[in-house]
This record gives structure tokens, C-alpha cells and sequence, in this order.
């Protein structure tokens, strides 16, 4: 069953009753509830789920609701590859909140960001580099590879930090019941990439540690040279627990499936009985756009 994020519509209603009933009204029965929704608007959506039983949370995306030490939230507010032992510990602390929420409303799944590498974000340099149609260019080429250098230079040991926070995650997860997706990530300098993809499922997985795809961000790092979508689900896509559905068009994502570049005909090869599928569609998508994706979905059996 395709289901839909509340970041749609998060921004408009604040009122937990009534960003559920806006997505329960065109037709989705299952729902992702993500980072962006307060304990004020969770309080109303647990109401709503308590009055309307044929709708169902599918997936939480942490860190939810929104930390009661944090004023905005967000997915990466904490890091779990971080070295400071003290953020670490708050990531760690705030995703088992999580993972225990996702348990009492029922959802298969909880998505986690695990955090990135500090370096200045020149993936902002290649999308100069391509909207002046230079990509594959040499100056692409070497901007691209002064990237990877720079990334693998500060890396740190912010894998190690990965593998410790899953290790703490894994046995919350068994605890609870719940699987746990890792995200692959838009920017290059966000963790994990490719490689350390592949060493955290040699470890974890067929545990509660597997893999969420998002297909917008696995798209926009093909479009940038990194990483094929191929290349990226024939090692993860063993673990997939679940799919984020958006669009991309160059390096713009989160539009509309359908319209894009994105390749759904390959995703569904990996998609099982019980793979989590969600829309994560960008506020700026009208609600007519919205179910023509939907449509579109649908036409590929994507149900």
C-alpha cells in the first residue's frame, strides 16, 4: 500500500486531527509522521488515530516529535557519527524515544539520518557547475574528486561512531519490535555514504538494522557522478526496509513520482511484500500533481 509523509502538509496544519484528516481524506490509509511535528501536534494525531482505526502509521521518521530540548527539530539535529561523546549520547537517547513511539502506534518502521562528515558543502559548487552545463567537464571532473579527497580526509571516526550508535539502536530495535532504515543521503559529505553503507550491513544486517532508499537522493548522486542507483541498491538493496518515492529532476528532488528521472521500473525489482513505500513529497506539489504521481505509482503496481 502506497502511503504518504505528513511533510506535505506539516507546514499548514498544525493541528494534529487536522493534518491527518487531510492526507486520510485522499484516500491514504498509511502514513510516515516526520521530524517536523511538535508534541502539541502529536498529542492531536494520537487523537485521531484513537477515533479512526482504518488509517495506520506506517513508518516514523526520527527524530520524533520534536526533542522537548530543541526548539525546531529535525533529522539531523544529533548525530550518530558524531565524536562528541555528548551529542552521540543524545542522538542515541532521542531515536530509542523514537523507536518506542513507532512500537505504540503500531508502525514497521523507524528512519534514521546518521549524520556527516564536517567539511564545507562544495556539492554546492558542482550544482554551479551543472547549471552552467559543464557536467563532465574536467573542472566538473576534478571539482568532484577534490570532493572525495576532502570528505575521506575528514572523515575522522565517524564510522566507528556509526557502528557504536547502531550497536546501542539495534538491541532498542530487537526490544521493541521495530526495524530500523538508514537512509542514503543527498549531499556526498553526509553519512553514510556508499562505502560505509556496505561496512554497517556487513555487520548489522539481517538484524533490525536495514536500509531505506530514497529515491530522490540516490538519483541526485547519480546525476553528480558519485554513485549509480544500480550500483547502490545491488548492495543494500538485500536489506530494504523501506522507500521514500519522490522525483528528481538534475539535482532538484522531491517532486512528484513521474516526472523525473528517476527510475522506478528499476526500484521495484527490489521492492518485497513488506517494504514500507511513502511518499516524501515537497510542499510546493499541488494535490492534483500529488495524485497523478499516485496514478503513476499505481499504474506500476507500486501497491
Amino acid at each position: 500500500m502506497l502511503g504518504i509523509s505528513t511533510v506535505w502538509k506539516s507546514g499548514e496544519f498544525k493541528d494534529g486531527q487536522e493534518l491527518m484528516e487531510s492526507l486520510a481524506g485522499l484516500g491514504f490509509r498509511e502514513i510516515e509522521l516526520e521530524y517536523r511535528i511538535s508534541q502539541d501536534t502529536f498529542s492531536g494525531i494520537k487523537q485521531f488515530l484513537k477515533e479512526t482505526k482504518d488509517v495506520k502509521i506506517a513508518s516514523i521518521h526520527n527524530f520524533f516529535p520534536i526533542p522537548d530540548i530543541h526548539e525546531t527539530g529535525g533529522a539531523d539535529i544529533y548525530h550518530f557519527s558524531a565524536e562528541d561523546a555528548d551529542e552521540r549520547s543524545l542522538a542515541v537517547k532521542y531515536a530509542i524515544k523514537t523507536i518506542q513511539i513507532a512500537a505504540d502506534l503500531g508502525a514497521r518502521a523507524v528512519v534514521l539520518h546518521l549524520g556527516r562528515v564536517h567539511m564545507d558543502t562544495l556539492s554546492l559548487e558542482l550544482f554551479s557547475l551543472h547549471d552552467a552545463g559543464l557536467s563532465g567537464s574536467d573542472e566538473y571532473i576534478s571539482k568532484r574528486d577534490e570532493i572525495r579527497m576532502l570528505r575521506d580526509q575528514k572523515k575522522g571516526k565517524t564510522l566507528d561512531m556509526m557502528l557504536l550508535s547502531m550497536d546501542e539502536i539495534q538491541k532498542a530495535a530487537e526490544r521493541y519490535n521495530i526495524n530500523i532504515g538508514i537512509e542514503n543521503r543527498y549531499f556526498f559529505e553526509e553519512c553514510p555514504n556508499f562505502d560505509e553503507m556496505g561496512v554497517i550491513f556487513e555487520k548489522f544486517g539481517g538484524g533490525r538494522i536495514g536500509y531505506w532508499h530514497d529515491a530522490g537522493h540516490a538519483q541526485v548522486q547519480e546525476n553528480l557522478g558519485f554513485v549509480t542507483v544500480k550500483d547502490l541498491l545491488s548492495v543494500c538493496g538485500n536489506f530494504l526496509v523501506g522507500f521514500h518515492l519522490h522525483d528528481v529532476r538534475g539535482y532538484s528532488d522531491h517532486h512528484v513520482p513521474g516526472i523525473g528521472e528517476v527510475d522506478f521500473e528499476l526500484l521495484k525489482k527490489y521492492m518485497k511484500k513488506d517494504t514500507v513505500k511513502i511518499l516524501e513529497i515537497h510542499p510546493r506539489e499541488t494535490e492534483k500533481d500529488l495524485m497523478d504521481g499516485v496514478d503513476f505509482l499505481k499504474n506500476m503496481d507500486f501497491e
